[in-house]
């Protein structure tokens, strides 16, 4: 799960953490959607009595477990939950470890019935102690179709090219957007489909709808991963020119271009390339071309990047450009001699064409 979506989660985010749930639980769900098995720690900061977990956190409990058990019995891998019957047969106590065992009783079409469980885990030579059973009915949405189409690799082999995303990340005033457009044009050059995503653009139309505070700053890179995804999901070079400032954000994006194709999972992932323009912070300041830095050192802007708001740098970048060691033209030759030896694209002279 990403960071974006785990923040806003109700099991995966706001339950988790000290005294609460102190790590994710661990669950080994059988093929087919047939059975479930998890085991979860819970602390003393979900209790309903003192020392007692809250009844509401154990039906939330297995509600998500036996959702979840029964995803891959469904058409589209996920349901919602339609009923939910839950019989609370003995005080649960906080500060323990707590199996949920549950299994599918009966699918039909979209509808999966499940049933199962809670109870401790047991020392050894102990039996477990049932502390809560539930029985649902979960049912997966019939408005959301997933159309066939061609697979990645025949658009790559139709169009002769393989189709990626091209990740410029750094501080303002870095030169992402330099590098981004030279890069463009060099790749349009070599007969190569690229397009160019760029940070100012994007808020005149996709997103002029978002500010910079940190949910939008979130927003907004999430939208942009979704559409360079599908630029190179049409085997196209898609490279964007985002500050990005959050390693969480970026994931996503990375994760997104990792997930299986139309073809299924022997379908190829789209490669993404994080570009990190890495920049020192007083020598963006000196260039300074918008005046921001400026700005933002007088207070005028809030939450601007490296200065009143953070900027994670990437951990483990596929290349590193350095604006300020070296020119436009070295940068944009870093990035294609790389791309030509992971083999992404071609030797620039086999691409001329006479």
């Amino acid at each position: 799960m990403s960071e974006e979506i785990r923040r806003r989660s109700l099991t995966a985010g706001v339950l988790q953490g000290e005294g609460k749930m102190a790590v994710p639980p661990l669950a080994f769900i059988e093929d087919g959607g047939k059975s479930i098995v998890s085991v979860t720690y819970v602390g003393d900061r979900l209790c309903g009595h003192p020392g007692l977990v809250h009844g509401g956190m154990l039906a939330t409990m297995l509600d998500e477990g036996l959702a979840r058990g029964c995803f891959d019995a469904l058409p589209h891998k996920i349901a919602v939950t339609a009923s939910l019957e839950i019989n609370y047969r003995k005080p649960t106590q906080a500060n323990s470890f707590l199996v949920l065992r549950g299994r599918t009783v009966k699918v039909e079409g979209r509808k999966a019935w499940a049933e199962g469980h809670i109870e401790t885990l047991p020392a050894p030579g102990e039996k477990p102690v049932v502390l809560v059973e539930a029985k649902g009915l979960f049912i997966s949405p019939n408005n959301i179709t997933w159309h066939p189409s061609l697979s990645r690799r025949e658009r790559n082999q139709l169009r002769s090219q393989r189709g990626l995303t091209i990740w410029l990340t750094g501080l303002s005033a870095s030169g992402k957007s330099t590098v981004a457009t030279a890069l463009e044009q060099h790749l349009l050059h070599l007969g190569l489909a690229a397009y160019r995503l760029d940070g100012d653009n994007v808020r005149f139309g996709l997103n002029k709808d978002l500010g910079f505070s940190e949910r939008d700053r979130n927003e907004n890179i999430r939208r942009i991963g979704e559409v360079a995804k599908l630029f190179a999901d049409a085997a196209t070079i898609a490279i964007t020119s985002f500050i990005s400032p959050y390693r969480a954000d970026r994931d996503l994006a990375r994760s997104l271009h990792a997930q299986a194709g139309p073809g299924g999972d022997d379908d190829e992932p789209i490669p993404f390339v994080e570009v990190y323009v890495d920049v020192p912070l007083e020598v963006a300041e000196q260039r300074d071309p918008k005046g921001l830095y400026k700005k933002a050192r007088a207070g005028e802007i809030k939450d601007f990047t490296g200065i009143s708001a953070p900027y994670e740098e990437p951990l483990n970048p596929e290349i590193t450009i350095k604006t300020h060691e070296n020119t436009v033209e070295e940068c944009v030759a870093q990035i294609t001699d790389w791309l030509v030896a992971k083999g992404y694209i071609r030797k620039p002279e086999a691409q001329i064409k006479n």
